[in-house]
């Protein structure tokens, strides 16, 4: 028999001052997430610059985001 498991991450593409990618991943986001959800708290991330990176300084903005779904199966 085999065992299966899924899991769901949602990752999030945004870009600093100098046009570098940078990426987050979030585990088990809510399962009713939409694209306005998702842009709105992308948008709060930005404006509340709590991120940056070393070179690039703050974040500009969300360049991409996707749920991504993991499907396992096991052999036994």
């Amino acid at each position: 028999m085999a065992i299966k498991s899924e899991t769901k991450t949602l990752q999030l593409t945004f870009v600093d001052g100098i046009s570098k990618n940078v990426s987050y991943s979030i585990s088990n986001p809510k399962s009713d997430l939409t694209k306005e959800t998702v842009d709105t708290a992308a948008k709060a991330i930005v404006d509340s610059k709590i991120f940056a990176t070393t070179e690039g300084g703050n974040l500009t903005g969300l360049k991409s985001s996707q749920i991504v779904t993991r499907k396992v199966e096991t052999l036994e």
